[in-house]
C-alpha cells in the first residue's frame, strides 16, 4: 500500500514539474511605445505598452502620437517564449498571437499569427515597437 501511494505522490510530482510553463522572454519585460500609420483600411493608432516580470500587461491605446488622447486601456496576461508572444486580454475568450524578434535591446518586430475577435486591422499585421526609458 505504501509503495502504491509512493508511486502515485511520484507521479504527480513529475507531472507537476513538466506541465509548468518555461518563463517569459526577460528581454521583453517592460515598457514599450508602438503606433500604426493610417491607411485605407485602418486609422492610425498609438499604444503604450507594459509587459510586467509577473506575467501581467497593460496596454493604453491612443487617437494621436502624443499620446494625450486616450481610446481604452486593456489589461491582461502575457507569455512570450521561443518567438512566440501570446496576449491574453482578460474578458476576451481568444489570445492575440504574435512571432517577434528582438532587433536590439530597444526594439522589438511583431507579426500577428492570430487575433482576437476584439482586434481590428489585424490581417497581416506587423509593427516595431521601441521601449520606453
Amino acid at each position: 500500500m505504501k509503495r502504491t501511494l509512493s508511486l502515485i505522490l511520484l507521479t504527480i510530482a513529475l507531472g507537476a514539474c513538466s506541465t509548468q510553463k518555461p518563463a517569459n522572454d526577460p528581454a521583453l519585460v517592460g515598457t514599450w511605445k508602438g503606433l500604426r500609420t493610417q491607411t485605407d483600411k485602418c486609422q492610425f493608432l498609438s499604444w503604450t505598452t507594459h509587459l510586467k516580470p509577473d506575467g501581467r500587461f497593460t496596454i493604453t491605446f491612443f487617437r494621436d502620437v502624443q499620446q494625450t488622447q486616450a481610446i481604452q486601456t486593456e489589461q491582461g496576461t502575457w507569455s512570450a517564449v521561443n518567438g512566440k508572444n501570446e496576449l491574453r486580454t482578460d474578458g476576451v475568450r481568444m489570445p492575440d498571437v504574435y512571432t517577434y524578434q528582438l532587433v536590439d535591446a530597444d526594439t522589438v518586430r511583431y507579426v500577428s499569427v492570430a487575433a482576437g475577435p476584439s482586434g481590428d486591422c489585424q490581417e497581416d499585421y506587423a509593427f516595431t515597437e521601441r521601449r520606453l526609458r
